[in-house]
């Protein structure tokens, strides 16, 4: 069982976010893409949400950033989670989901969205590892994206 702790993402992290951004090509091109790191998190400073890094033994493994409230649905959304390397495939992912999971029900929220664009079979496949379910597809900004649901109950 991984056991991860979290602080919010400071400015002083953020050689370890160009780490993990630097092991993830396909995030890079689709996501960053000319952006610098502190121009594409600021794209996300009108937003109610949280940039966080995740921990395993006081050692960062991943950065995620997820809204309590998307002004789409009102609903809690993952935006972003990207995990070092070498630490795939070993359950960081899933501690993460469960330990924001947890953090709605607590609010009284019943599920956690995500969306990944539509030809990202990578990204939803491993969505549906982390318990997200395809819950819809939707246009914006001429992609289209699969929207994915993981449930609480």
């Amino acid at each position: 069982m991984v056991i991860l702790t979290w602080q919010q993402l400071k400015k002083t992290d953020l050689p370890f976010f160009e780490e993990l951004i630097s092991s993830s090509a396909k995030w890079r091109k689709k996501e960053l893409k000319d952006l610098s790191l502190e121009d594409y998190i600021g794209q996300y400073d009108d937003l109610s949400g949280e940039w966080r890094v995740w921990e395993e033994k006081e050692s960062p493994v991943a950065v995620s950033y997820h809204l309590e409230s998307a002004p789409s649905n009102q609903k809690p959304w993952l935006g972003t989670i990207l995990v070092k390397a070498e630490e795939r495939r070993r359950g960081v992912a899933s501690a993460i989901m469960d330990q924001l999971s947890d953090e709605f029900m607590d609010i009284g929220q019943k599920a956690l969205f995500a969306a990944v664009p539509i030809e990202e079979y990578e990204w939803s496949n491993f969505l549906t590892d982390c318990g997200f379910e395809q819950f819809k597809t939707e246009e914006n900004k001429g992609e289209t994206y699969l929207i994915m649901v993981r449930p609480f109950e």
